[in-house]
């Protein structure tokens, strides 16, 4: 049965929701994404391996029960870990997994829904030039995927993802504010009292996506996160408008908990 994340858990919420639009959904994002070797010399000439196509960012849809598609953004890794982040919803998926050809296959695949729960797994997609395509099945529940690439007409760094951000969701309740400075130190807080350090880390080879770390402290409880931390124009609708704004979508995992955060563009 394909079920879709908004349809399915839209009813959910969560203190840990929205790093990249929060810090919930996606304990670990989604996450994963590298392949960089060295062959032998041909005719006095080095060969690289090139990265694998299916390492990078991503774009598209989840099919839904009602015959409709929810949008997602879909990270892989080189280190095998990948996230699928929904805007609509705020569920994340972060899967770790393993990586051959063009396959990303995983039996460790994280459902976090809005309340922080999770449901166990498992993932595949498959990638064909700049179409992506797969599905996860977790607790029973099938979900299909279908992405484009997101690429980057320039390299992207630190510098291009530094600034000011806040998000805030539950009708204003609660707010998370941060920042990333232009060496990848994280800073913030939040209205639960919460205080946030980190670090983002450039990943070698896969333009536009970054390791991430994120410490919680002071809160409830206190909780590392790890996960991605993706940057492109990611065509969102927001407010009945598609946004075509550079933005960050953020997912990471601490355990049984996780912290998503989606951004349009860094707040002066």
């Amino acid at each position: 049965m394909k079920i879709p994340l908004y349809t399915y858990f839209k009813n959910r919420t969560s203190a840990f929701s929205s790093i990249i639009n929060n810090k919930t959904y996606f304990g670990s994002l989604l996450c994963a994404f590298l392949l960089v070797g060295c062959g032998g010399s041909t005719n006095g000439n080095d060969s690289v391996v090139r990265p694998d196509s299916l390492l990078g960012v991503w774009f598209g849809q989840t099919s839904t029960v009602e015959d409709g598609q929810e949008e997602v953004v879909i990270a892989i890794s080189s280190e095998g870990k990948t996230i699928v982040f929904s805007q609509a919803s705020r569920d994340t998926l972060i899967a770790h997994g393993d990586i051959s050809e063009d396959t990303f296959t995983s039996d460790d695949t994280m459902l976090y829904p809005g309340e922080g729960m999770t449901k166990h797994g498992t993932m595949q997609l498959t990638a064909n030039g700049d179409s992506l395509e797969g599905s996860a099945t977790v607790s029973g529940l099938t979900l299909d995927f279908s992405a484009n690439k997101v690429s980057a007409t320039e390299d992207v760094s630190l510098i291009d993802i530094a600034g000011n951000y806040a998000s805030s969701w539950s009708d204003g309740a609660y707010t998370r504010s941060f920042a990333i400075d232009n060496e990848g130190g994280i800073s913030g807080s939040d209205t639960n009292g919460c205080v946030y350090s980190g670090s983002v880390e450039q990943i070698s080879g896969i333009n536009s996506l970054f390791d991430i770390t994120i410490k919680a402290e002071t809160c409830f409880e206190d909780f590392e996160y790890k996960g991605l931390l993706a940057y492109g124009v990611f065509p969102f609708e927001y407010q009945n408008s598609i946004i075509e704004r550079n933005g960050i979508v953020i997912a990471t995992e601490a355990s049984s908990r996780a912290y998503a955060f989606r951004q349009f563009s860094p707040q002066d």
